[in-house]
């Protein structure tokens, strides 16, 4: 199981912000983990634009706090009120205090074109924690389920997907729940005047095949393991996948923590927050470590498949 003992779910009391308290709650019941509810109080009135109601003030807000997660023994729950101009440092700064293993947070993206964006104090947090961060987008097609009977995690064959397969395993084993493991083999793209060779696609998938049936052998012993290698644009075959099911947890990497790194998700990664039709865990390679020493398997590469995918 992941060593995870505080949880953090940061809110502005917003209805988005509160959509990710329930499963803020499971997760720390399931790990036994301390959980941190953190309402940033922000000293400007533009704070409340994307609210529907009037922000309150911090006596309010630490009762608003105390009834959000009965589900959790009191005494594993810590309920802080902060002051600061902007949210995401804010909350960065409280989660390196803390030493907060896991954040869980809602976005703002609802319909339209806002569908499509997670909210600038979201972003910023994903892209800069040096933990793990789980997104609960707020949109009516995402479905928040109380419990996960399945662990989606697409792989590409880096080293960043090697050590998101093996938090889905764990999580996959905490929950009780169903692993599938994920490739997607982009199409190339070709010039007018090139002719398409289709056996080029053929042979990434045969590769692809061999290189995801190693990834889950290794897996074992653990939960039950599908895998499944598909031709079509990542971000899109990762997605239509996640709508499968609706008691989903998709697991997608990220690029590490350290210099330029530290501000780069990946474009498939960022285009999958922004649609998932369930919540997302984006693992921090670099970031705090949460497995089982047993479980971390990371020097071992692949074979290089012809064309890119996930």
């Amino acid at each position: 199981m992941l060593t995870i003992e505080k949880v953090l779910c940061p809110t502005d009391l917003s209805d988005s912000s509160l959509r990710a308290i329930p499963l803020a709650t499971q997760m720390a019941k399931l790990h036994g983990a301390d959980l941190h509810l953190f309402h940033i109080y922000l000293l400007h009135s533009l704070a409340a634009i994307d609210s529907d109601k009037p922000y309150p003030g911090e006596e309010e807000a630490r009762q608003a706090l105390e009834v959000s997660a009965t589900e959790v023994p009191w005494s594993k729950v810590v309920h802080s009120v902060g002051r600061a101009v902007h949210a995401a440092p804010a909350i960065l700064d409280y989660a390196d205090s803390k030493a907060i293993d896991l954040i869980v947070m809602g976005s703002h993206g609802r319909r339209g074109f806002r569908r499509l964006l997670l909210g600038s104090v979201t972003e910023e947090v994903v892209r800069l924690a040096t933990c793990s961060v789980l997104v609960v987008r707020d949109a009516e097609e995402v479905v928040i389920p109380s419990e996960i009977d399945r662990v989606l995690v697409p792989v590409d064959f880096s080293k960043y997907a090697r050590v998101a397969t093996t938090y889905g395993r764990e999580l996959a084993l905490a929950w009780d729940a169903h692993l599938e493991l994920l490739h997607a083999v982009e199409p190339p793209v070709y010039s007018e005047m090139s002719l398409p060779v289709v056996t080029r696609d053929e042979e990434a998938r045969l590769i692809a095949e061999e290189n995801i049936a190693r990834l889950a052998e290794e897996l074992s012993p653990g939960p039950s393991v599908s895998v499944s290698v598909t031709v079509g644009q990542a971000a899109d075959t990762v997605i239509k996948e996640a709508a499968r099911t609706e008691k989903t947890l998709l697991v997608m990497p990220s690029h590490g923590h350290t210099g330029i790194e530290r501000l780069l998700l990946g474009s498939v990664t960022e285009r999958v927050l922004r649609r998932a039709p369930c919540p997302v865990l984006v693992v921090k390679a670099g970031g705090r470590e949460l497995r089982p020493a047993g479980s971390r398997q990371d020097g071992e590469t692949f074979a290089d498949p012809p064309t890119a995918g996930v």
